[in-house]
């Protein structure tokens, strides 16, 4: 019996068909877009607020595709989910009793007016 050997995957390696190279030179000219916006005072940000002003719930949606849909702070025991626990269970002990219609104001004004 002879060597066995491992096979080729039939196709193109992935990342090196005609896809991906459109992908990533429309990137690059969509770079190359927002550089001469911005060089010529129209920043992204700017541009993203007009857009807004005209149609709000139209540049929203389409937005929507590119920012997080749902965050996970994941598992019990993260360190930053128990962090969260440990401060909501302080601010819980501080507060005083009170009615459950009673509603209180936190004052957030800083101590020293420069902060």
């Amino acid at each position: 019996m002879g060597e066995l050997k491992p096979q080729r995957k039939a196709g193109r390696p992935v990342g090196s068909g005609g896809a991906a190279h459109i992908t990533q030179r429309l990137r690059k000219e969509i770079y190359s877009a927002l550089d001469i916006c911005k060089k010529n005072g129209h920043p992204l940000d700017k541009l993203l607020a007009e857009q807004i002003q005209i149609d709000a719930a139209g540049t929203l949606s389409k937005l929507s595709k590119f920012v997080p849909q749902e965050v996970s702070l994941g598992g019990e025991g993260s360190a930053f989910a128990l962090a969260l626990g440990e401060v909501a269970a302080r601010i819980a002990d501080s507060l005083p009793e009170r009615e459950p219609d009673d509603t209180q104001l936190i004052d957030i004004t800083p101590e020293k007016p420069d902060d």
